[in-house]
């Protein structure tokens, strides 16, 4: 009566007093058995092996008379009921009936066991019974659901990504026409400028280009997301790469007073898209220069197997083991703290995994707290093919 008393609420009184009244058949059955008030006169069959006769008593008669009608009761209560769970269970009751008439009826004419097998049926069913409502369809359920919950989340990731790109194309073409217009303004075009106008200018402009590049980060993460990012590969030289980034980059580490040390030299090629290559070293190089306030960056690469790995070692801040594994998430930096004191939508060194993933690479990091970081890189390196490749497509 399990199933009756969990989901057909409308019977749970009922199936309460059936289940108190089964319980306390149970107990009298077995106490007039063992007291020998059920039957007497028990003796073997000679002609059968292990076989048995015996005469009930009156009170065996009516015991066994209450179990039977109470078995039809209990077989016609589930097979009414509205809920199928509680439904499926009255072959089990029925069963039992049949192996109860079998063994008044058949064994003693005929010694074969069909109340036995007529028991484990009813206990074969109610275990199938019990699995399935009870095991296999809630996990069913789960995965319909799950099924269900992942169509949802991934037509949510869909708008998300419409709307990103859409707004960032959007945004671009104002903001180019701001950025375009306070140059010429400021190169004098328009009319000479006095020194508090000039600066407020190249700070609308600064300002204005940090922007953008925000906005470029969004509008990259957004084509990334939806697949739409096509890499170009080819073989790219990994010091000439390295050395154009680091033009890039080193007059900001000058002003900040740091050394960039170079050890790349001899490094070999990556079958790589140049564009994106550049964009993911220049993305962690200037991470390490934006983090460190004294001491130096180190860029260096050599080639491991198959693969060409890409350091970049720093003596700025570091961060915890628990805010390393945030790192590489969207729009989050290590803390609170570091977004207000170095700005940033904290989308930089998402994209670059994402990038490198796109590559077949792994990108991944050690730091401590005041220690400072070391950024690791592998790209494919150039395979014969892919020179062979190469040199195909440039005579072309």
């Amino acid at each position: 009566f399990y199933f009756g008393s969990a989901y057909g609420s409308g019977h749970a009184p009922t199936v309460r007093a059936m289940r108190l009244i089964g319980g306390v058949l149970v107990v009298v059955q077995g106490v007039l058995l063992w007291s020998g008030q059920l039957m007497i006169n028990i003796r073997p069959v000679a002609v059968q092996d292990g076989g048995y006769q015996g005469e009930f008593t009156p009170l065996g008669y009516f015991a066994t008379g209450t179990v039977l009608a109470y078995l039809i009761a209990t077989t016609i209560f589930l097979y009414r009921m509205p809920d199928e769970r509680g439904r499926s269970l009255w072959p089990a009751p029925f069963l039992m009936i049949c192996s109860a008439v079998s063994a008044t009826l058949i064994w003693p004419r005929v010694p074969l066991p069909f109340s036995a097998v007529f028991l484990a049926a009813a206990a074969a069913w109610m275990g199938w019974r019990v699995l399935r409502y009870e095991l296999f369809n809630p996990l069913a359920e789960l995965h319909v659901q799950l099924a269900q919950k992942n169509a949802e989340l991934e037509a949510a990731s869909e708008m998300k990504t419409q709307f990103l790109t859409s707004m960032s194309h959007e945004l671009r073409t104002p903001l180019n026409s701001i950025i375009g217009y306070s140059e010429l303004v400021i190169s004098g075009i328009y009319g000479a400028l006095n020194d508090t106008q000039r600066d407020r200018l190249q700070k609308v402009i600064r300002n204005g280009h940090h922007l953008l590049s925000l906005i470029n980060d969004v509008l990259d993460l957004s084509r990334i997301e939806a697949g739409r990012v096509v890499l170009d590969r080819r073989a790219v030289p990994i010091p000439a790469l390295l050395e154009n980034v680091l033009a890039t980059i080193e007059p900001l580490a000058q002003r900040k007073g740091l050394t960039i040390t170079r050890e790349f030299a001899g490094a070999p090629a990556v079958h790589a898209d140049e564009m994106r290559a550049r964009q993911i070293v220049t993305n962690v190089v200037a991470n390490a220069v934006k983090f460190t306030h004294e001491g130096s960056v180190t860029v260096r690469a050599f080639g491991s197997g198959s693969m060409v790995q890409i350091e970049v070692i720093d003596t700025g801040i570091g961060i915890t083991s628990e805010q390393a594994d945030l790192v590489f998430a969207e729009f989050h930096q290590a803390d609170s703290s570091v977004t207000r004191r170095y700005e940033g939508t904290g989308l930089g060194l998402a994209i670059t995994k994402k990038l490198v993933e796109l590559h077949g690479g792994r990108i991944w990091l050690e730091s401590a707290p005041g220690h400072g970081t070391t950024f690791f890189i592998t790209l494919p390196a150039v395979s014969a093919s892919a020179e062979k490749d190469d040199r195909t497509r440039s005579a072309a």
